[in-house]
């Protein structure tokens, strides 16, 4: 092992980056009780940052309730707004890639329900 360096504040280099600190890191917002169920939006970073509606049943199952493709996010965040709406029979969630609304049902796949350039 090399002797230790002293250098001033900010000069050393680091072998750990951000990317590999914020890698492991899953973030959870927008928590939604819907009748038993729970919902919540999970930020995956091995996904490239994909925001996914998530639900967990009375049983404990855990899902996902989009398919791959489809990322729940927006670019409205200052307003308070959320990504995604659970409704008594459907999901409501904003697509990030075209910022349409779409909705799905479960085990459906998603259908916009917005215009293109909405």
């Amino acid at each position: 092992m090399s002797e230790p360096r002293i250098r001033p504040y900010g000069s050393w280099t680091s072998p750990i980056t951000a990317a590999q600190i914020a890698a492991g890191a899953v973030g959870l917002s927008e928590i939604q009780l819907v009748g038993e169920d729970i919902y919540w939006l999970e930020m995956r970073p091995t996904e490239g940052g994909r925001s996914v509606v998530v639900r967990r049943t009375p049983d404990g199952n855990i899902a996902d309730c989009m398919p791959q493709g489809f990322n729940a996010r927006t670019r409205v965040h200052e307003y308070g707004g959320g990504s995604y709406l659970v409704g008594d029979d459907a999901l409501f969630f904003a697509n990030f890639a075209d910022q349409r609304v779409y909705r799905t049902r479960h085990g459906e796949p998603p259908v916009a329900i917005t215009p293109t350039g909405f």
